[in-house]
């Protein structure tokens, strides 16, 4: 996929309310979440994880792989 958006902001604006699909990395591991952002701040987002057990999430800014909701999406370039 390639990047139609400069920062995580612009595919959470677009979205408005829609699943958005989110790459999250924790060490070597990578976890895919369909989510509904509920705001993005300069160090986190904060986000509802409909997949999985604890729906609630804050995951830090710098975890955060990729972003993608329908064609707007937001990857980091050192993947």
């Amino acid at each position: 996929m390639k990047n139609t958006a400069s920062n995580i902001d612009q595919v959470v604006t677009g979205a408005q309310g829609r699943f958005v699909s989110v790459l999250v990395k924790r060490g070597l591991q990578r976890k895919a979440h369909a989510a509904k952002v509920a705001k993005v701040t300069s160090r986190h987002v904060y986000f509802t994880d409909t997949n999985n057990g604890a729906p609630n999430r804050r995951v830090e800014r710098e975890r955060v792989l990729r972003v993608a909701c329908g064609k707007a999406v937001f990857a980091r370039s050192a993947l």
